[in-house]
């Protein structure tokens, strides 16, 4: 009995101590426990260190991409009404007054770009290789105004004198960049806001606005835009007489208005002010705008363009040339520079003058590099083609007056020598007889 007691304690003992071992056999071999079967960490004072979420910016805007003006361009794409000269024989009489070849051996404006904000450019020879374009107006790059191409030309064509074309643009190495904003003679002002930003954004470092609009918030953010990139607006005075709907007809006209802007008036070939440019604007400056010549599709209009538009595309012109000479310029210095060496002013609506390109780009008024802002020079006269005709009736007043002089000098000279001789005599003072026959010559045997 007692040996039987024994064996059963003793196999009770031995299931104890064997049961710990295969559970823990087991646990080895089987899969992982899941984790709710794991104990739970401590909690934890600190937040997880998860990143701030990231502040999203607004997306980029999509700028349009500039496409090459291609050679097979011209009046005949869908553009009714164009009429072009095929030659150019004569110099215009714009350019012998600027005298903007004077210019060129120190500057061409090479690697400077005019964005044309207007109805297109198209091909022209003497732009060949340098006019590139975006349409915001989805009608297509070409020109059937033909405005937008006159305009780039005055500023950007070639010298093709050994062609025997006698016209030439004032920076004949610059780009051109046409924005087209309007595929008729009016337009948006939206769209024309959308241009100029368009313009700055592509980097343009000049925008030629040769278009007259009404005041609005979205074309002043537009212009301010574009300053802060650097740019130097030109922007037309504007010609007083419009009737289109939302304009004023005799101003002031806009963006020429708006502060930082550098805004043209037109003069005639005498110098004086074009009877259309108006006064209201803002003027800073003055250009030939009267009987231009430029090329347009398909050609050349000889010696029939008018307006502040045009005055303005040489006034972008002479822009170009002055970023090239002195790139480190900032756009209020080169608007500072071009008004401290224009010829002066000639009257209300005239600014500064008339531009000086190659003063513009040589001067020293504005000296060294970066040169601050010159103030206003005095007025001197303005003389654009030609030196004004002499004013004989001011020449004959001025030589009766000098004669009148010398004749009363003379006549004291003499009376005092008379008097002094008489004394002498010792003659006394009386009435002198004069007998009818006696000539009047006799009273002064000595004159």
């Amino acid at each position: 009995m007692n040996r039987i007691a024994v064996a059963v304690l003793g196999a009770a003992l031995l299931l104890a101590t064997a049961g710990p071992a295969a559970a823990t056999t087991a646990a080895r071999r089987s899969p992982r426990a899941p984790a709710a079967t794991k104990p739970s960490p401590k909690p934890s004072a600190k937040p997880s260190a998860k990143p701030p979420p990231k502040k999203t910016r607004p997306p980029a805007p999509t700028l349009p991409v500039p496409v090459p003006v291609p050679a097979t361009l011209g009046p005949t794409q869908n553009c009714p009404g164009l009429q072009a000269s095929s030659r150019v024989t004569a110099v215009p009489w714009a350019q012998r007054a600027l005298d903007y070849a004077d210019a060129w051996p120190l500057t061409q404006g090479q690697g400077v770009t005019v964005a044309v904000v207007d109805s297109g450019v198209d091909y022209s020879p003497q732009m060949a290789g340098r006019a590139f374009a975006i349409d915001l107006t989805k009608t297509g790059i070409q020109d059937c105004v033909g405005h937008g191409t006159e305009v780039a030309a005055i500023i950007a064509a070639g010298d093709f004198q050994a062609q025997g074309v006698a016209f030439e643009g004032v920076a004949p190495e610059a780009r051109i960049l046409s924005v087209k904003v309007n595929s008729g003679e009016n337009g948006s002002s939206a769209l024309l806001a959308e241009g100029i930003k368009d313009a700055a954004l592509l980097g343009a470092k000049v925008i030629n606005v040769s278009v007259q609009t009404a005041d609005s918030a979205v074309l002043r953010q537009a212009v301010a835009l574009a300053l802060s990139k650097g740019a130097v607006i030109v922007a037309a005075g504007g010609n007083d007489g419009s009737n289109v709907p939302g304009i004023p007809p005799n101003g002031p006209f806009y963006p020429a208005s708006y502060p930082g802007v550098l805004s043209v008036g037109a003069v005639g070939s005498d110098g004086s002010l074009a009877p259309y440019s108006d006064l209201r604007s803002h003027v800073t400056v003055t250009a030939p705008g009267e009987n231009l010549t430029s090329a347009c599709p398909g050609g050349y209009q000889v010696g029939n363009l008018n307006g502040t538009s045009y005055a303005t595309a040489f006034v972008s012109g002479v822009a170009a040339l002055v970023r090239a000479r002195f790139p480190k310029l900032t756009g209020p210095q080169v608007v500072a520079r071009i008004t401290a060496t224009a010829n002066g002013a000639a009257g209300p609506g005239t600014g500064s003058g008339v531009i000086n390109p190659l003063q513009a780009v040589s001067s020293l008024t504005a000296a060294g590099p970066t040169p601050s802002p010159s103030p206003t020079p005095r007025p001197q006269p303005v003389s654009v083609a030609k030196a004004p005709p002499p004013d004989l009736a001011v020449r004959r007043t001025a030589l009766a007056v000098a004669a009148s002089t010398l004749g009363a000098a003379a006549l004291v000279a003499i009376g005092a020598l008379v008097i002094v001789q008489g004394r002498r005599r010792r003659w006394r003072a009386g009435r002198t007889q004069v007998t009818p026959d006696a000539p009047l010559g006799d009273l002064w045997p000595d004159s």
